[in-house]
């Protein structure tokens, strides 16, 4: 489910995506196991814009060209999606168990037959993304170092698409916007905006 919640989220922000873990020819290769799940590419994207910020959120998406993405749910393992919210235990749970892995979740050798002449862009997906000020300096700085060039949290990414889905318009080929629109349509999930004023 991660996955498609990143799928659905990066093509309604104008990319197209490409499935990396089915076309990966390894022997009894199980749905756990960890590695690259998508590649995009910007549909819209301008030469010339500025490089995106560190943390992606939807206004920063239009200067991403292309990029390997990593969605793992590495917050289902061993640490619990709310003690996430904590900076000192996210900086840990990464140090110790998300750093070594990195180098295996972003390994690709087909990126060229892409169309692609250097790397894209590595992008991690984290379930949260600590709001504290020394935390986040200092995971930004810890995935800079072993080579991640951005990431995308859940939760952003789960109120673009609550904010995105028209009630109005049927979405025929997504359950999942198809859900949201439901749950919209009867008022079990508002807008995001709505949210913050209520």
């Amino acid at each position: 489910m991660d996955a498609v919640i990143a799928r659905e989220y990066l093509e309604l922000n104008g990319f197209s995506t490409l499935p990396l873990r089915k076309s990966r020819t390894q022997a009894k290769r199980s749905a756990q196991v960890e590695g690259l799940d998508l590649y995009i590419r910007n549909l819209k994207f301008v030469e010339g814009e500025r490089d995106p910020d560190f943390l992606l959120f939807s206004s920063e998406l239009r200067r991403l060209r292309s990029a390997v993405v990593c969605v793992h749910g590495w917050h289902g393992e061993k640490a619990a999606l709310a003690s996430m919210k904590n900076g000192a235990d996210m900086l840990k749970y990464i140090e110790g168990n998300v750093l070594k892995k990195l180098d295996k979740w972003f390994e690709f050798e087909h990126w060229r037959e892409l169309g692609e002449t250097e790397f894209p862009k590595r992008i991690l997906v984290a379930p949260v993304f600590p709001t504290q000020e020394a935390y986040r300096a200092r995971i930004v700085s810890a995935l800079k170092e072993r080579g991640v060039d951005g990431i995308l949290s859940f939760k952003s990414m789960l109120l673009d698409i609550i904010d995105r889905v028209d009630t109005r318009h049927v979405y025929p080929k997504s359950d999942l916007l198809q859900l949201v629109r439901t749950f919209k349509t009867f008022d079990l999930i508002k807008d995001s905006q709505m949210n913050f004023l209520g």
